[in-house]
């Protein structure tokens, strides 16, 4: 996949918000994804599910890189 470079300096209070909305959502997938991953007994499932909560992890990431780039913490208040 190809990587995009976004300036996001200048983003405004309800895009700042909305990626930081995305942002919990996807660490809150992770954590959920992980605690139902070990409680799986099938080992074929707990992969795909842990697979999964690895990916919402990497979103939430970038997501979390975006918002350190906007710098936008103030915005929240």
């Amino acid at each position: 996949m190809q990587q995009v470079r976004t300036n996001i300096k200048n983003i405004g209070k309800a895009e700042y918000i909305s990626i930081y909305e995305q942002y919990r959502g996807e660490s809150l997938c992770s954590k959920k994804l992980n605690a139902y991953a070990s409680q799986v007994q099938d080992a074929n499932l707990r992969n795909i599910i842990s697979q999964m909560s690895t990916q919402s992890q990497e979103r939430a990431n970038r997501l979390s890189s975006l918002l350190q780039q906007a710098g936008g913490s103030h915005l929240l208040s």
